[in-house]
């Protein structure tokens, strides 16, 4: 699986925990309960992880006390834990750890860690699991802990980090839920005294109904932002539930790329937007924002504030200010300011319900960002992958297109042949001499065919040991003989429904050739050592250098294979016969090349003349590896002459200029001395020897011809 699978693979499992994360918070805030909460986490056995069992603490005075067990693999065992199990503060355990210190812990050996309480280990019988503090809004409430004891899967660092994010709402619905239940319990006090403080009772009760008109507000506003997952939608709910409060006059500035700018607002108009605000100082006042404390201004036309904004407020009648920033440990995300028509409107009173209210929408806004953020990343990955499958689908179909390079008549008619032969299921016999591109027009045969999308299987005959080729063909079991360690599929079989292509069949075997043609004649196969027949559907395409009418005639390939195979034949030209296709060739050689070893490279047309007039014994094939070559050891971006390996330009030279035949002679002559002393290392009388003279004609002959010592050493 390659990288960008795997990063794929990660943010999808991000994309639906998040999703799971807000189906949670709808159900455990849909209560004020906290025995009925504990009830949805058990009967919900939601974790939004991979944890497969979570103990959930409460911190009751001095003792640590088990609540919950939630499991989500075996869901009977789940339940709310009633008698009084746990530990004392006194006792040493990873759970009383973790409340103490308000850290995650995470345990990889709990039967040799110290810190891990015995009595925990004769309930649960797990080696790796994590605990994680459920810290409220003052303090530590108590501590959740998971494994994954059933599929003993390893637990990452990103698991671990999503159950703190889990234990954080968990702890934010505790804590409401306590404090519901705390007002309960002063319902009834307040119930039971009714008669004897009736005035206390007024008061306490007006500041219990305020109190709970906040709470039942943080408890709906909850609610509401954890049913999006995008920041804009959770921003307008934000500007909803203020409107709902009778606020009538009001902006929420989000933080963005380009710094912070209005993203609701409700009683102003576009002049506000234009202001030179900075969210952040407030036009003038110097306000501490990253503590997540609301900050109150009296009155905005005191004199600190920048003129033009002073001016906008007293126009628009606004003579007071609150702002609530909402921020995290790293950043401050959005800042929300609502205005007042009266001087010191907005009371100290509002400074703890404010600091809650933005600590749920910070919360709330810090799930859309990371959401998008993954959403962002997901839909880029999926352009990516588009762009990507467009470009495979193009490039596949170009070298469709490419697959044999020729423009000469001979290569036309081949690549009809190949078009037609195509849409068949027959037999295609491919010959030529080695070089010519037998295997290019069985692969072409194949990818133009409806087989396509079907293995294509390439073996060389020759290249596989007498004692082998069966196995490598057919297949063989396991221990059928020395050596067979196990069962291996044979070539027919992994080519099932696409093409199998045999290289230099005139090489196989007489043995070897009986067996191919029953499995040509009878479409089946029996691997080595099995007695189960096995269907085929392969397309057969064979080829061969060489003559196999001949070898049939010299009992060296048997006649009936040959007329098996020799349904469709073939036959590829040299290139010594098609040099039109030289040029071309050779474009198409240096382009590859070119991109495979990152050059440039362009070619001398002298160059391209002498290797048009070149032979090529190893055609197609010669002509690439030449080419490589030349691509490799050019200097200065250019293939000259003097560059071409010496049987190339010795030909070329071989092709003498019309000359007077005397001087034509003495040349000749002239070269067949230089030569025999390059062979004899600079001794004449050998070379004397080599052409087949006397030693003192030699010498003469030597001196005739104007050899010099500087010309022997040529």
């Amino acid at each position: 699986m390659t990288s960008k699978h795997i990063l794929n693979n990660r943010k999808e499992k991000k994309y639906e925990e998040f999703k799971v994360l807000a189906e949670m918070n709808k159900e455990i805030h849909s209560t004020m309960n906290i025995n009925r909460l504990l009830q949805i986490l058990v009967e919900k056995a939601v974790v939004a992880i991979n944890f497969e069992r979570c103990l959930i603490y409460f911190l009751e005075n001095d003792f640590l006390r088990c609540v919950a067990w939630i499991d989500r693999i075996k869901r009977e065992r789940a339940s709310i834990i009633k008698k009084k199990v746990g530990f004392r503060m006194d006792e040493i355990s990873v759970e009383l750890l973790s409340v103490k210190t308000g850290k995650t812990i995470y345990i990889p050996d709990a039967l040799n860690d110290t810190r891990v309480s015995p009595k925990l280990l004769k309930i649960l019988d797990t080696r790796e699991y994590c605990a994680v503090p459920l810290i409220g809004r003052e303090k530590v409430l108590g501590v959740i802990t998971g494994d994954k004891r059933y599929s003993n899967a390893p637990i990452t660092s990103e698991e671990i980090e999503t159950l703190n994010l889990f234990a954080s709402h968990i702890s934010l619905a505790i804590e409401n839920a306590k404090l519901y239940q705390e007002k309960e319990a002063f319902n009834q006090i307040l119930e039971q005294t009714v008669i004897e403080k009736t005035s206390e009772l007024i008061e306490a009760n007006q500041q219990l109904s305020k109190r709970m008109e906040q709470l039942s507000t943080l408890h709906k506003m909850s609610k509401l932002l954890n049913e999006s997952l995008e920041k804009e939608a959770v921003l307008n709910k934000v500007g909803l539930m203020l409107e709902s409060m009778g606020y009538k006059i009001f902006s929420i500035w989000a933080h963005g790329k380009e710094g912070y700018s209005v993203a609701f607002a409700t009683g102003l108009d576009v002049a506000y937007s234009k202001l030179p605000h900075n969210p952040t100082g407030h036009e003038g006042f110097e306000m501490d924002l990253s503590s997540g404390n609301p900050f109150f201004i009296k009155d905005l036309a005191s004199s600190l504030m920048i003129k033009s904004c002073r001016d906008y407020y007293i126009k628009k009648n606004l003579k007071s200010c609150l702002v609530v920033p909402v921020a995290t440990k790293e950043t401050l995300n959005a800042i929300i300011k609502i205005y007042s028509d009266k001087k010191d409107f907005f009371k100290e009173d509002l400074n703890s319900f404010f600091l809650l209210f933005g600590q749920q929408i910070s919360k709330a806004l810090e799930n859309a960002i990371i959401f998008q953020t993954i959403k962002d990343e997901k839909d880029q990955i999926t352009t990516l992958s588009r762009k990507i499958k467009e470009e495979n689908i193009y490039l596949k179909a170009k070298e469709k297109m490419d697959f044999i390079v020729g423009k000469s008549s001979s290569m036309q008619k081949i690549m009809d042949l190949v078009q037609i032969v195509a849409q068949t299921p027959s037999s295609v016999f491919i010959h030529g001499e080695t070089g010519t591109g037998k295997e290019l027009i069985a692969r072409a045969i194949h990818e133009l065919s409806s087989r396509k999308d079907e293995p294509l299987i390439t073996i060389n005959c020759s290249a596989i040991p007498e004692e082998l080729i069966e196995g490598e063909l057919f297949g063989h079991e396991k221990g059928v003989f020395t050596g067979a360690h196990q069962r291996r599929i044979g070539m027919f079989e992994l080519a099932q429904g696409g093409t199998i292509f045999l290289d230099e069949i005139g090489e196989m075997s007489l043995a070897t050739q009986t067996k191919l043609l029953r499995v040509l004649q009878e479409k089946e196969i029996r691997r080595l050592g099995s007695k189960t027949l096995i269907s085929l559907d392969v397309r057969v395409i064979t080829a061969t250098n060489r003559n196999l009418q001949e070898r049939v005639k010299n009992n060296l390939f048997r006649s009936d294979l040959f007329y098996r195979i020799n349904v469709f034949p073939i036959l590829l030209p040299p290139l010594r016969e098609r040099k039109e296709d030289i040029q071309d060739l050779v474009t198409h050689f240096i382009k590859k090349h070119d991109y495979m070893n990152n050059k440039m490279i362009r070619i001398d047309q002298e160059v391209l003349d002498i290797l048009i007039k070149y032979s090529w014994p190893g055609n197609v094939r010669e002509l690439e590896n030449v080419i490589e070559r030349l691509i490799i050891i050019a200097r200065d971006g250019i293939i000259n002459k003097y560059d071409l390996p010496k049987e190339i330009l010795g030909q070329a030279d071989s092709e003498l200029p019309i000359k007077p035949l005397r001087e034509a002679i003495r040349g000749y002559k002239k070269e067949l001395v230089i030569q025999a002393l390059k062979v004899s290392e600079g001794k004449k009388l050998m070379a004397a020897q080599l052409l087949g003279m006397p030693g003192s004609n030699f010498s003469r002959l030597f001196k005739e011809l104007g050899i010099t010592a500087k010309s022997e050493s040529v």
